[in-house]
């Protein structure tokens, strides 16, 4: 019987039985313009990461991810590519186990924009625009692979 360490949001490790580790996939997207990123923040931990969202069965991801940000911002976006891809293993806060499989699109600004409104945002989320330059790996929750490779794309 395999054991797999698996982090709860606080970086907490617990060791799980690999036949106890459920899967689902999850998609986030990473919009950067001027610059600078447009993160979340949680404040329990204060480390930000990127806008999106685990998927429910038959969820097309880039619907969910465009859906976050329109939700947040208030711009409907443009899909860029799929730019990176990642497997980590967490612990939800019914201390159930899962190997979540994240997708990473890169998005853009359209041509053509209505005026954006910051939306409502739930009390753990923390909408910020972070200078690409004054980000480290120690400020971010998950996420920081998928910001370098959407900089190697902008050749940032």
């Amino acid at each position: 019987m395999a054991t797999i360490i698996c982090y709860d949001r606080e970086g907490k490790a617990q060791p799980f039985a690999s036949e106890e580790i459920g899967f689902r996939p999850a998609v986030y997207g990473i919009f950067i313009e001027n610059d600078q990123v447009f993160l979340l923040k949680r404040p329990e931990t204060n480390l930000f990461y990127p806008p999106g969202e685990v998927l429910g069965e038959d969820e097309p991801p880039t619907q969910i991810v465009r859906q976050q940000f329109r939700k947040l911002t208030g711009l409907v976006l443009q899909l860029g590519p799929l730019i990176f891809v990642e497997d980590q293993y967490v612990v939800d806060d019914e201390g159930q186990a899962w190997q979540l499989s994240l997708l990473y699109y890169a998005l853009e600004r359209p041509t053509i924009t209505m005026a954006p409104t910051m939306a409502e945002v739930d009390d753990y989320e923390q909408p910020e625009w972070v200078s690409l330059d004054s980000l480290q790996r120690e400020q971010m929750q998950f996420g920081y692979e998928a910001i370098q490779a959407a900089r190697l794309r902008l050749k940032l």
